[in-house]
This record gives structure tokens, sequence and C-alpha cells, in this order.
């Protein structure tokens, strides 16, 4: 692999982000339908998000991180030691999503999607990975645009590329914290009002 690396970085991306394009989560359905075992998950959910990493010391997912999603109540407990459809599902989400945020915030927003909407859930796990799509392949054909202009093994332009890229991400990431921050003051505000109006009417 090195070797690759060292004749062509542009060549190696270029494949990499051909990948990238056409990942996909799988459908709701498509997730197994029997409940597995923590090491069962963690095998399939390795697979799954495979692509992401970076080199063999970069875990996606391990089951400590799946034991402090369940403590800190972003995903529910196991039903029998064994996890579900759901919480497959969720697990995606919430790996997703916590490379940008921060755990609480992954929470707030799996708070509102999936226990405050009335849509099913596997509608809403699938909107969200029919939305990974296609930012993934928004992000994957601007770096190719730019990329062209990049010779080979050019890599104070292919570090000038990383940092465009991280500072767009960069600006995007104080964006939706920023939404979500206004969602938990206005949040708390209604339930603020709530309680006054409820202490109002005992009195």
């Amino acid at each position: 692999m090195w070797g690759e690396i060292m004749n062509s970085i542009n060549d190696i991306l270029g494949k990499w982000l051909d990948e990238l394009s056409k990942f996909s989560y799988k459908d709701y359905k498509d997730l197994p339908d029997i409940d597995l075992y923590m090491d069962q998950v963690v095998t399939f959910l390795d697979k799954q998000l495979a692509i992401f990493q970076t080199s063999s010391l970069d875990k996606q997912i391990t089951s400590s991180m799946i034991n402090n999603y369940v403590k800190g109540e972003v995903v529910s407990a196991p039903i029998s030691k064994k996890y579900n459809r759901e919480h497959l599902a969720l697990i995606q989400e919430v790996c997703t999503l916590k490379q940008v945020l921060t755990i609480a915030e992954v929470k707030q927003i799996i708070d509102e999607r999936y226990r405050k909407e009335d849509l099913p859930k596997d509608e809403i796990f699938d909107h969200f990975k029919t939305l990974v799509n296609e930012k993934n392949k928004e992000a994957v054909d601007l770096t190719k645009s730019l990329l062209d202009n990049i010779e080979q093994n050019d890599l104070r332009a292919l570090t000038d590329l990383s940092v465009d890229l991280a500072l767009t991400a960069s600006a995007f990431i104080s964006i939706s914290k920023r939404i979500l921050f206004l969602n938990r003051l206005y949040q708390q505000d209604l339930e603020n009002k709530k309680k006054d109006k409820s202490d109002k009417t005992e009195e």
C-alpha cells in the first residue's frame, strides 16, 4: 500500500473517493432481522464503517463505545443483551454524527427525530441514509473537481486542499451547533413557561 501511495497520492485518493461515492448504509429493512449479541454487532458495524477508517488502529466502533451510548441514553438498552434493527440503525446514525458533534448534541438530535416524531423508525433512518448518500456524493464531486487542478504528489497543494475542506466543514459544523443550541434554548423556554403556568394554576 505504501508503495502505491508513494507513487501517486492523487490516484489512491481518487479511488477512495470513487468508493465513498458508492457507499451506502443498508436500508432499514435489510439490516439483520435477528437480534445480535455485542460481538456480532461490532463485527457487523465494523464492516459497514470500514470505508471511513484511515488506519488499522482507527476504530469506528467498539463495544466500549456502544456501552457508552447506552449509558448516556443515546441508544436504548439491549434486550436480554441482544441488539435489534432499531439499535443498529441508531448506532450507525450516532457513529456518523459524532464525527462532528458532541454526544450530547447527537442525543438531542436522536431524541427529537426518533422519540418525538410520529414517523415510523424505518422511514426516519432511511431518510437519514439517503441524506448521507447525497452529502457524500456532493463532497466527492467537489473534491474531485479541486483535485483535477493538483499535480501528482504535490504535497503543498494537497495539504492546502485538506485545509480548505476542513475549514468548509468547520464553518458548517459551527452553524449546525448554533441551530442545536437555539433549539435547546427554545425548548427550555417552553418548559419554563409551562411550569410557570402550572405553578400559577396551583396557587
